[in-house]
């Protein structure tokens, strides 16, 4: 509502604009021009040019009213000149068929304003002396006219083009984003069913309390998801549930650690970002894996955020990798460069016996 208010009252603006600019041009010959300071004793309205030795006015007599009323109609052509090269010259001659028929439009546009404008005076000061304009000053006037609806027209088309690219850019974004913010959840889903179908296998007693966290999980999923940023504390308290439903998968005593430092709990940031590093942790951090480990760090300095994510790996050991190895990590990166572009650092490495994930992120 308030966008459709602001564009309302920008195109009354600039209508405005129009309005006051073109009755100032329209006007201009009543506003400024005034007789010659010699012969305002004479007649303030009429000068009379005398040839050497005759007592008479040449025949052509210089009418100050009649110079006024001739311009003010050649202004007044020129002004439906500028509308009509705008808005029908240049859209449908010059972009639709070539340079060749504009500029033939154009020149017969010449004649035509000269034409009508010279009718036009005829009509309304009838036998009215009227001064001939200089060939060159009313040259000068159209092409001025010519040049700056010409200018205002193809600056209008710029705009034009480059916000309907940057709309047709954000609406990809927008829908290739919704694609992996819609990816998220389906992987997570994938490796959380495999917990618990390997606690049914066990028929484990914690098969209850995993399926009871699950459900806070999923209603963060459904409905904090959706929402184009989430405070960090949303995040870290859903990063916690997923950590304590792998601590009952695989034992309390599990050596995972989660350490969080920050005082601004209240930052913005794209909901469900960070899980994939963790997920990927548990993945590939356990298994075939002599004296298991995770460590996560969490902490803000400013408005930076500073996240590490590390766990032990047996370089040794080839893992068999399935179909959906690595979109948790694909996906992020992604997302990282289309929120993010220029406001973060992710550095993944290994330092045996460790694989580290580092992400510095500026949240605003």
């Amino acid at each position: 509502m308030a966008n459709v208010k602001n564009q309302v009252l920008n195109r009354l603006l600039i209508i405005s604009l129009h309005i006051v600019g073109w009755v100032t041009f329209v006007l201009l010959p009543f506003l400024f021009t005034g007789a010659p300071r010699g012969n305002r004793l004479r007649h303030p309205e009429r000068i009379r040019l005398h040839t050497p030795g005759s007592g008479g006015p040449l025949p052509g007599e210089f009418d100050m009213h009649s110079m006024r009323v001739h311009t003010l109609v050649f202004n007044v052509f020129l002004v439906a000149f500028f509308y009509l090269n705008m808005y029908v010259l240049i859209p449908r001659v010059l972009t639709r068929k070539s340079w060749v028929h504009y500029m033939i439009s154009i020149v017969l546009c010449f004649f035509a304003v000269v034409m009508a404008s010279e009718l036009v005076n005829d009509l309304v000061l009838g036998n009215a002396f009227r001064p001939g304009r200089p060939f060159y000053f009313t040259l000068l006037n159209f092409l001025l006219v010519f040049g700056l609806s010409t200018a205002l027209r193809l600056t209008s088309d710029r705009v034009q083009f480059e916000r309907e690219r940057k709309e047709r850019e954000n609406e990809t974004l927008k829908s290739e984003l919704s694609l992996l913010r819609s990816q998220v959840s389906p992987h997570f889903m994938f490796n959380v069913l495999n917990n618990l179908a390997s606690l049914a296998r066990k028929k484990s007693d914690q098969l209850e309390s995993v399926i009871i966290q699950l459900s806070h999980l999923m209603r963060y999923m459904l409905y904090e998801s959706s929402e184009k940023r989430v405070t960090l504390d949303k995040e870290i308290e859903y990063l916690e549930s997923y950590i304590d439903l792998q601590r009952l998968r695989f034992g309390k005593d599990f050596p995972v650690s989660f350490e969080v430092k920050t005082t601004r709990g209240d930052l913005p940031v794209e909901p469900m970002l960070l899980i994939p590093f963790v997920e990927n942790a548990f993945k590939h951090g356990i298994g075939m894996m002599k004296d298991p480990m995770i460590l996560i760090t969490l902490t803000t300095e400013g408005e930076t955020l500073l996240f590490s994510v590390r766990n032990k790996f047996n370089g040794t050991v080839s893992e068999t990798k399935d179909a959906s190895s690595g979109i948790g990590i694909q996906n992020v990166r992604r997302r990282l460069d289309l929120l993010y572009k220029d406001l973060h650092e992710l550095h993944i490495f290994e330092s045996d016996p460790w694989y580290v994930v580092e992400l510095k992120l500026i949240l605003q």
